[in-house]
């Protein structure tokens, strides 16, 4: 069974966690009757949205239930662990309180402005108690459980194999405020279904809103979305992009070149990729090219340069000249070119030899797509395989042609395999048709698998 791995930011040492603050000593208490794990950052400096996604990095290879939770939240219920194994069954993000509906400009769960005027009832979810010790208030705001649209940070659950399907992480630019505002819109954008739980516990402090903290993180947070739903600005009769994506690809990330020194990221979006690559490296030189004028602005906030054009409109000169690269990404962009042949081969042309395109490209022979084409269903949808943006597919045989067709080399490869457990009943129809067509069905079935593929490909 999947373990339940607590994770918490605090302040106080890993002896004071358990003596002093009100999870570490609840903890103490249901040991006998709830077992769990506890990543514990105790005497902790950095922000928690940091914590929680190294929590979530960590648990790529050691699966986990993960709970966020504040230090300062004491949980009274017994069989605490049992309800929240009921809840991630039932939603893939799970907290106490929320709101089934999102207002534009609304600075929290429950407000509905900056003047903190509370949403109506019949919006709200959740039980919370509030004080230092049992009997407490109790803030009743809504029957639960209820499928929302935002949730409360106090505690946030989720399995760890979810957000790495979909590729849901915290926005480290929201330390303290806002973290949970953000997680919830990035979990909505990339399909995720969110509810509250009915779980006793015990704040045993209030919010920080209003401080100039929470203001600053306010104005991050509107300067973020404010583009993000407005239609591209392309050319008349091109259809709008792809949903802008605020968390970045690991594995498109672990194959940039730690010593680049000029990077290119072509759809650069919100510039997520970025602003965790200029951790690694900050003296390179990111720029983005991001084809939507909404999106390009989102992404200023992390590149060194972002230019808003159709990259398919550049000259090799332009970009021997004008970007001079050692660097090119293209994650999950290709598909989206007319002639992704002609782009690579000008990249490679305008390149110097040693100088690398990395690349993330949807997988077309994926289990789900052959599964859906068995029975006609080929219907886009606004993301994903099917994505109504994708002009070119492409299996792991006509990618490998794609670099080889443009002078690249590749010289590392990683597919992206994720838990999806619906796919056994698929596999051996796909192996027999395989055998049936006279091919391995073993290298059918195996790739089928991932979603995606990433490569790094060296310029000769």
């Amino acid at each position: 069974m999947k373990p339940i791995r607590i994770v918490c930011g605090t302040r106080v040492s890993e002896q004071d966690f358990s003596n002093k603050t009100a999870l570490g000593r609840s903890l103490l208490i249901h040991q006998a009757v709830n077992e769990v794990e506890i990543a514990l950052f105790a005497e902790n400096a950095e922000g928690l949205s940091t914590i929680y996604n190294r929590a979530i990095d960590a648990a790529k290879n050691d699966p986990a239930i993960l709970v966020f939770v504040h230090d300062d939240v004491h949980l009274c219920d017994f069989l605490w662990s049992v309800r929240i194994r009921e809840a991630v069954k039932a939603y893939d993000v799970v907290g106490l309180a929320g709101n089934t509906r999102r207002l534009e400009g609304q600075p929290a769960w429950a407000f509905v402005d900056d003047r903190f005027t509370w949403d109506e009832k019949r919006y709200l979810s959740g039980l919370v108690g509030h004080g230092t010790g049992f009997p407490c208030n109790i803030s009743d705001f809504g029957p639960v459980p209820q499928e929302c649209k935002l949730l409360d940070g106090l505690l946030l659950a989720a399995d760890s194999e979810r957000l790495w399907e979909a590729g849901v992480r915290f926005d480290e630019q929201f330390e303290f405020h806002f973290y949970d505002m953000d997680f919830c819109r990035s979990a909505e954008i990339n399909g995720l279904r969110m509810g509250t739980w009915p779980l006793s516990v015990v704040h045993e402090s209030g919010g920080g809103f209003g401080t100039p903290s929470w203001r600053e993180s306010f104005h991050l947070y509107q300067l973020k979305y404010a583009e993000a739903g407005k239609q591209a600005s392309q050319e008349a009769g091109m259809l709008k992009q792809t949903p802008v994506h605020h968390s970045h690809n690991p594995d498109l990330l672990n194959l940039i070149p730690l010593n680049a020194k000029r990077i290119v990221e072509v759809g650069c979006s919100s510039g997520a990729l970025a602003r965790e690559y200029k951790k690694l490296n900050p003296d390179a030189h990111y720029i983005g090219i991001e084809i939507d004028a909404g999106y390009a602005e989102l992404a200023r906030m992390h590149c060194d340069h972002v230019v808003d054009m159709n990259i398919e409109h550049a000259s090799i000169e332009q970009l021997a000249e004008e970007f001079a690269a050692d660097c090119w990404i293209f994650g999950d962009v290709l598909e989206h070119l007319y002639d992704p042949w002609q782009m690579l081969s000008k990249i490679r042309q305008a390149t110097a030899p040693g100088g690398c395109v990395v690349a993330c490209i949807p997988n077309a022979q994926h289990w789900s797509v052959q599964a859906r084409l068995s029975i006609g269903d080929f219907r886009y949808e606004d993301s994903g395989l099917f994505d109504r943006t994708h002009i070119r597919w492409f299996t792991l045989a006509t990618m490998l042609e794609l670099f080889a067709q443009a002078g690249l080399t590749v010289e590392a490869g990683v597919p992206r395999v994720f838990n999806e457990p619906q796919r056994e009943r698929f596999l051996p129809v796909i192996q027999a048709m395989a055998a049936a067509a006279g091919k391995d069905p073993e290298i059918a079935a195996q790739d089928a698998l991932p979603l995606q593929y990433v490569f790094r490909a060296i310029a000769g």
